[in-house]
């Protein structure tokens, strides 16, 4: 039949069968290829939080009269700890090092206070300070240049309080006795010691590692909720690990208790920026 057909209605009739043969795969070949490809949705928009973004970028800053304005991630960075102020009973202390000058090995006369067993330390001191002490105050020791981790103190006492040569030397000797029952203190150790001079007393106090010792002067840093401000301090004495102290920051007060030196640092660069930038 297709030989009966003019040249024009075959050509009609190749076209009409193409069309039929290879419609439905182009339409499969649609449907496989849109099966892959990612179903497109109407895009986010995400909000960056600003205020964050922006505490993040803060430098730090030296604020004249007010004290160094610092972002939260630089305080975490430097790891800024605080602590009040307090009242704490303490009494001052006198510290030193004293060599020892009899061993506990050594036998004790019956006629003598000396005892076996105890070793015994001396020490010249000023003889004002010697009229604040007592025989018999208790005294912690330990050999010199040794930690406490390394070494526990010992207990011992003021044996005597010898004032003979202060005429002549201007000095009190001090001497310290102290059990010594495995005989660790030969004659010739030297130990450091400390022992009260006076009784407990109610002062203001703040941990040694909030004390900043420069050579401007002793200072610490109050927190007032925003900055911190290097304050100036009057330290009286240390014990116990704290600082006594007389004057300002009062009682309550929050200072920095760790990472004052850092904050010291800061502030020691940010001045010297302020100075070259206006030269």
């Amino acid at each position: 039949m297709l030989f009966h057909l003019t040249p024009p209605q075959r050509l009609g009739w190749a076209l009409g069968a193409w069309l039929a043969f290879f419609a439905p795969l182009g339409k499969a070949a649609d449907q496989a290829g849109a099966a892959n490809l990612p179903i497109l949705q109407e895009p986010k928009i995400v909000l960056e939080n600003s205020s964050a973004k922006k505490e993040a970028e803060e430098l730090p800053q030296l604020v004249p009269e007010k004290g160094l304005l610092l972002s939260e991630v630089t305080r975490k960075a430097l790891r800024i700890e605080t602590t009040p102020v307090v009242i704490h009973g303490l009494a001052p202390q006198l510290s030193g090092s004293a060599q020892v000058y009899r061993g506990a090995s050594e036998r004790a006369q019956s006629s003598s206070s000396i005892r076996s067993g105890n070793a015994y330390a001396t020490v010249f001191i000023d003889p004002r300070t010697a009229d604040k002490l007592k025989v018999g105050n208790p005294v912690l020791l330990r050999h010199k240049g040794q930690s406490p981790a390394a070494e526990p103190e010992k207990t011992g006492k003021i044996f005597q309080i010898d004032r003979e040569l202060v005429s002549v030397t201007g000095q009190a000797e001090l001497l310290i006795e102290f059990p010594d029952p495995t005989n660790a203190f030969p004659v010739g150790t030297w130990i450091e010691f400390s022992t009260p001079l006076g009784t407990d007393a109610s002062r203001l106090a703040i941990p040694r590692s909030a004390l900043l010792a420069t050579a401007e002067g002793n200072f610490v840093y109050v927190w007032d909720g925003r900055f911190y401000r290097r304050t100036p301090i009057a330290v009286s004495f240390g014990a116990d690990g704290l600082v006594a102290f007389v004057g300002n920051p009062p009682a309550g007060t929050l200072v920095v208790s760790r990472g004052a030196e850092d904050l010291w640092l800061l502030e020691l660069s940010l001045r010297q920026g302020v100075t070259r930038s206006s030269e």
